[in-house]
């Protein structure tokens, strides 16, 4: 088989296919194999019937018609895979001769394919980056985390609750118009007062009360509660309180640190707590400047995105979260069931994040092109040797099966985009964070969305295809 590419405009391309005859041959006499086992001929057991009586018997046009339907999107994809094309969308097929198993077949692919984008600047960008600051408020405040794991708790005598203790008690809530509430009631129940487990109207009426001290009192449930029925209702409950509490910290000296570490010394804990802190902050800081470099690439250049490809990744990015949520032990349907939407609904709703990550590929597949950044196949094969960790295969095995679907090329794709990133990051300009900025509320300890879906996603739907 041979193909040439032929550019055209509105990011179309055309495809000039031309298939040898041994191939077409070899399509056909399937076919004809297939046809064989399926239509009984008088005197003939099945699939023995010779090929010229099949074609007597069902015509050379109809088993060409069959012939061609079956081998046309194989040979199209064999063409796509040969050229490195990168379609987006389906391809309008053209051809002016049938199948010939002398002459052999060609035909035309006229298909939309990947936008190239076209960069700004994007080596020396300058980007806000923030400093890694642990102070030694941080680190007391892990070591008496570690310290409330190893606390018991004390009865208290001669005082009324406060905010921190813990209570044993009884409550039984009913509504004020009357009748019992389902599921407000219970009994030795233990509850942290302030730790934000019942309500907190609820938990403040409890400071105050003593040990063997019953009280009534009203709590209205907020208009954002989780179970409708009760948003906005005055419940009265009865509440007994049975024990007071508090937590006993073991003392926080060396014969602490050895049972609950591997340090000898309070100072070695010390020390290593700050190197923990400050290991978990710079690998969060380097995510945040990672996904600001790329944001800041991205602003500066200019692609259109295809509506294609916004809705494809949309739906590779839900498929993705229900196979997360399955594997948690949730039924999709009923995830959107308690959210109150549906699959096309939450799918809607991810346009945006998928036009933005598509936007973001496409610049980072014009940095890897323009710098020359390609995967190696020890780089991809090292990827598939952590595909073949979790399968009976072997990764030369799957690479094969990569190679055959078409998603071999994916994979390269993939780890050029983490390298154009790499180089990004390794050339940006890091800068003084803006003030108002470092004040806000740190972001979650992830890089960017194209990093991790690229890593991800395609990487299960990979498995999937093998």
């Amino acid at each position: 088989m041979t193909a040439n590419v032929t550019k055209l405009e509105e990011n179309k391309v055309r495809l000039d296919i031309e298939v040898a005859p041994e191939t077409v041959r070899r399509g056909v006499e399937a076919k004809i194999r297939e046809l064989g086992q399926q239509v009984r001929v008088p005197g003939f057991r099945p699939g023995k019937a010779p090929r010229r009586v099949i074609e007597n018997r069902l015509g050379r046009d109809y088993i060409y018609m069959e012939a061609l339907q079956e081998q046309l999107p194989g040979w199209y994809s064999q063409a796509v895979v040969e050229t490195d094309v990168r379609p987006i969308d389906r391809p309008e097929i053209h051809f002016d001769d049938p199948l010939d198993e002398e002459e052999g077949f060609k035909f035309s692919a006229t298909v939309e394919v990947r936008p190239e984008a076209v960069l700004g600047d994007y080596k020396g960008v300058e980007v806000p980056r923030r400093e890694v600051e642990i102070s030694e408020e941080d680190v007391e405040d892990r070591i008496e985390d570690m310290q409330a794991q190893f606390a018991t708790l004390a009865a208290v005598e001669g005082r009324p609750v406060q905010e921190g203790d813990f209570v044993i008690l009884d409550f039984k809530g009913e509504r004020l118009a009357g009748g019992p509430l389902e599921g407000a009631e219970a009994e030795d129940y233990l509850l942290e007062i302030g730790g934000g487990e019942l309500l907190p109207d609820f938990e403040q009426n409890i400071v105050g009360m003593n040990a063997n001290e019953r009280r009534q009192f009203g709590v209205t449930f907020p208009m954002d509660y989780d179970e409708e029925t009760l948003r906005g209702q005055s419940v009265l409950f009865n509440v007994h309180v049975k024990e007071i509490k508090e937590r006993d910290l073991p003392p926080l000296d060396d014969e602490f640190v050895k049972e609950a570490s591997e340090f000898e010394t309070l100072d070695e804990l010390r020390v290593a707590v700050r190197e923990e802190l400050e290991a978990t902050a710079e690998q969060r800081v380097e995510g945040e400047f990672r996904a600001r470099v790329l944001d800041v690439v991205a602003e500066g250049g200019d692609v259109e995105v295809p509506e294609v490809m916004v809705h494809e990744k949309a739906h590779e990015m839900v498929e993705s979260f229900e196979r997360s949520i399955s594997s948690q032990g949730m039924d999709p349907e009923q995830y959107y069931e308690l959210a109150g939407t549906d699959h096309a609904a939450f799918e809607e709703r991810l346009l945006p994040d998928a036009e933005d990550t598509v936007r973001k590929e496409l610049v980072l597949d014009a940095v890897a092109t323009a710098e020359g950044i390609v995967a190696d196949e020890d780089e991809v094969m090292h990827e598939i040797g952590h595909l073949a960790e979790d399968s009976e295969r072997s990764a030369e095995e799957i690479a094969k099966t990569l190679r055959d679907n078409g998603t071999y090329a994916l994979l390269e794709e993939e780890i050029s985009r983490q390298k154009a990133l790499d180089f990004l990051v390794e050339n940006a300009v890091p800068v003084p964070m803006p003030e108002e900025e470092t004040e806000e509320e740190e972001p979650a300890d992830e890089e960017a969305p194209v990093e991790t879906r690229a890593g991800v996603t395609e990487s299960e739907e990979r498995e999937e295809q093998q």
